[in-house]
């Protein structure tokens, strides 16, 4: 499984950009909100991903980053510039619908870090609510991909990996639905040999 992230000239244009479902249920339930993503490169800026879920009152407890917005209902994406390392390091954004976001990097599920203040600059989360579906849109700057991976340049015909995610947790209505499938017999969302190709196109 691959996607095209297309170059862009401004923001406007990342609705022209190809859709990509997040609907592989790979450990079953019966709850499974539609949820769609877009994603850019916009040069001078970095890459930008807008996603939404077609679902009514999204749980929104937390209201602060760094929170663990996975036990709301929260959309997530997870970036690895550097596949070929062993093991690989690769960063995840974890979102609720009030804009609270988790964002970390490291190379597994234990011991991530969070991107110190001087690395976060221009990095943001906006969500909105609708009636019926909610989503949010993120700017992941080209500095703080810099700040893991000195050594990668994000430029058109740069390729990463990447994967994206719908998640609750918590009890009632628990889910978790990825973009790329993900072969692990219980819930995991940090597998990065399971991650889709991207090419910035």
């Amino acid at each position: 499984m691959n996607y095209n992230i297309h170059t862009i000239g401004c923001e406007e244009e990342l609705s022209d950009c190809p859709q990509f479902p997040v609907d592989c249920y790979n450990w079953g339930g019966e709850y499974r909100p539609a949820t769609t993503g877009r994603l850019g490169f916009l040069p001078g800026t970095g890459l930008l991903l807008e996603m939404e879920c077609r679902e009514e009152n999204p749980v929104r407890q937390y209201t602060c980053d760094g929170g663990p917005v996975y036990m709301d209902s929260a959309m997530e994406a997870f970036f690895c510039f550097a596949p070929a390392e062993k093991p690989p390091c690769y960063l995840n954004f974890e979102m609720n619908a009030n804009g609270a976001m988790l964002a970390c990097y490291g190379r597994s599920r234990q011991n991530r870090m969070p991107f110190p203040e001087s690395a976060r600059q221009g990095l943001s989360c906006h969500a909105r609510i609708d009636e019926h579906s909610w989503s949010i849109r993120l700017v992941v700057p080209a500095s703080l991909i810099a700040f893991v991976y000195p050594e990668y340049t994000l430029a058109k015909g740069s390729s990463l990996t990447c994967n994206f995610y719908k998640i609750k947790e918590s009890e009632g209505l628990t889910h978790f639905a990825s973009f790329s499938p993900i072969a692990s017999p219980a819930p995991d969302f940090h597998l990065p040999e399971f991650f889709a190709e991207a090419f910035i196109v």
